[in-house]
């Protein structure tokens, strides 16, 4: 019997297991991979300082591959970009995971790798156990006080739920984004002025409904990481956009290569239910305009370990006594992640043409762009600067679109800082407001959000 059973070892995973075993807790660590290849995922690798300062993790320089000063943006045409302040690392994956691995085994974190979650078993409006299956193995039977969900955007546990448990709600296929990149050490050095900062390419050609980035990995710029992610329509393919676009501009020798699907969109209504919590892309809790999760994964991992901790020296776990894990992960990145959903939607819908003459014409700098992604709104300040240049330019149909996408940012964020249940009985009309309210927008906007997933 263990204390805590978590399920997939990506960053998640292994910081929860990490903080609730320095606790002194037993811990089954479950992980499809074997161990030598935990941390080895498909990602852009790179994370926004502030995260790791929020939580008080500080990272060995041999996992940093290097560093960054912000984040440009370029237009479609490349001709025009925008300068975003904020300073973030390129990790080595591989190397993180196994360093949190370590430090999980060195605190008495027991893992089963190689092993797949195939059952679970309710009984009492709880998880009594879970099955899981090692590779060219058995099935065993795991049990614990309670269970965490780490295992990515397919969920392994939450999937298996109950489904009249607001924990094991579907999402839409747009909210989520498909993407693929590589690794590659360049035959020749990209521009010096890229090389100090995350580059990312808004082209609806070679990325619709995303964008395709650069992020540099060393301080020489000739080891990049390039990929791009497009919208989950059922329409496109990243990896046929890369070999199209991308794949003649960066020649050189493949480090590594893969491709997944990220959730692009407001996290889960709620991450705890019952005895069962949820990090990660299992819970969604990934910024939706740009898709960076290591940052947000590891702060809600925090919340979510940190509070369990308690939790299990006083008692059991119930629905009641971890609700405090979505109060304090919406305070901390939770609300601005809602709000930035209503703009992801409205951003999927622009043009290359639009995109071109918002950058061009400076409509937002580098300073409001950075506080739309720390806030999460789009501020009255920031609609109210470009107002007078719209109308000059001859664009009164943008700022009208602006007015209506604000509007509603500022009605999710409301409705997730403001009416948020302050327990789990007032969840299921809260959730039918959030509903009721993105499925407006939706028709506002004209956007199809498709259908609900079958996972």
């Amino acid at each position: 019997m263990f204390d805590v059973a978590v399920i997939g070892a990506g960053v998640g995973g292994l910081y929860s297991s990490l903080v609730l075993a320095e606790r002194g807790f037993r811990v089954a660590l479950i992980e499809s991979k074997s161990r030598s290849r935990i941390g080895d995922k498909t990602c852009g690798d790179a994370i926004g300082l502030h995260h790791l300062e929020h939580i008080g993790l500080s990272l060995p320089d041999d996992i940093v591959d290097h560093r960054y000063r912000g984040v440009k943006i370029k237009s479609p045409s490349e001709k025009h970009e925008i300068i975003v302040p904020g300073e973030g690392i390129s990790v080595n994956r591989v190397k993180l995971g196994q360093w949190l691995l370590k430090n999980a085994l060195d605190h008495g974190v027991e893992l089963l790798d190689e092993h797949f979650l195939v059952g679970v078993e309710v009984r009492d409006g709880r998880v009594d156990s879970v099955r899981v299956k090692k590779i060219g193995g058995g099935v065993v039977e795991v049990r614990a006080r309670f269970y965490i969900d780490a295992s990515g955007a397919k969920p392994a546990l939450r999937s298996k739920l109950p489904p009249e448990w607001p924990i094991s709600e579907r999402p839409l296929t747009t909210d989520f984004n498909i993407a693929y990149r590589e690794v590659v050490d360049l035959e020749d050095s990209i521009d010096s002025e890229d090389i100090p900062y995350a580059v990312i390419y808004l082209n609806q050609v070679v990325a619709p409904g995303g964008y395709w980035w650069m992020f540099p990995k060393n301080s020489s710029g000739t080891v990049v990481n390039v990929g791009l992610g497009v919208i989950n329509n059922g329409v496109y393919n990243p990896r046929h956009n890369y070999e199209k676009y991308l794949r003649g501009r960066f020649k050189g020798r493949l480090v590594h290569a893969g491709g997944g699907i990220v959730p692009t969109r407001r996290p889960m209504p709620t991450l705890v239910w019952s005895n069962v919590g949820t990090v990660g892309d299992a819970a969604y809790t990934v910024n939706p305009v740009h898709g960076g999760g290591i940052g947000s994964t590891l702060e809600a991992a925090n919340i979510m370990s940190t509070h369990l901790s308690r939790v299990l020296e006083e008692g059991e776990p119930t629905t009641e006594n971890m609700w405090e894990v979505n109060l304090k992960y919406l305070e901390a990145y939770g609300v601005k992640q809602a709000g930035l959903d209503v703009l992801r939607m409205y951003l999927q819908k622009l043009s290359n043409e639009d995109f071109e003459w918002i950058i061009r014409n400076r409509l937002v700098d580098g300073s409001a762009v950075y506080e739309i992604g720390v806030k999460g709104s789009l501020a009255d300040r920031v609609v109210s600067a470009v107002s007078t240049m719209i109308k000059l330019l001859g664009r009164p149909s943008l700022l009208n679109e602006l007015r209506i996408v604000r509007n509603y940012m500022n009605k999710v964020m409301s409705l997730y800082r403001d009416e948020y249940p302050r327990g789990p009985a007032g969840i299921e009309e809260w959730m039918a407001k959030v509903e009721a309210l993105f499925s407006e927008y939706s028709r506002v906007i004209d956007f199809d959000r498709g259908e609900k997933v079958k996972w």
